[in-house]
C-alpha cells in the first residue's frame, strides 16, 4: 500500500510540475520527516491546495495554512489513530500573496512556501488583412 501511495504522489507531482511554478527557486512540494512524508501541491481545480500526508498511525497531526505574516488562516487536525490521507484547502477568498503550509507532528515541523497570484485578463487583439 505504502509502495502504491508513494507512486500515486510522485505520478501527481510529476504531472503538475508543469503547470505550477513554484513559489522560490529552492522550494520543495515534498518533505519526509522521522514520522511522516508530506507532498503539497496545486490542485487542477483552481484555487484549491492539495496536502498528501502518509504515516503510520500515533501521534496527532496538524496542517495549518499561515498567511506571510503568521496569521492563522486554516486549520486541519488528524486524530492519532488515522494514517495515511489527503484533502484540499480551498484557498479562493484568499488575496494573492505568500502563505505557508506548515505540518507538525511532535518534534517534526516541515513548512511548504506557497504563491498566490492572479493571472492578468489578456485582451484579445484580431488583426485585419486585406488580400
Amino acid at each position: 500500500m505504502k509502495t502504491f501511495v508513494t507512486s500515486i504522489i510522485a505520478a501527481v507531482l510529476l504531472s503538475t510540475a508543469t503547470f505550477a511554478a513554484p513559489a522560490t527557486p529552492a522550494s520543495n512540494p515534498t518533505a519526509i520527516t522521522a514520522s511522516y512524508k508530506a507532498a503539497v501541491f496545486p490542485s487542477a481545480t483552481p484555487s484549491k491546495l492539495n496536502v498528501f500526508v502518509e504515516r503510520e498511525p500515533g501521534k496527532v497531526l496538524v496542517v495549518l495554512l499561515k498567511s506571510k505574516s503568521g496569521d492563522l488562516l486554516a486549520k486541519q487536525m488528524i486524530n492519532k489513530k488515522q494514517g495515511n490521507f489527503h484533502f484540499q484547502f480551498n484557498m479562493v477568498d484568499l488575496e494573492d500573496g505568500a502563505y505557508q503550509v506548515e505540518i507538525v507532528s511532535g518534534e517534526d515541523v516541515s513548512v511548504h512556501p506557497v504563491t498566490l497570484s492572479t493571472k492578468p485578463a489578456q485582451t484579445v487583439t484580431r488583426t485585419i488583412t486585406l488580400n
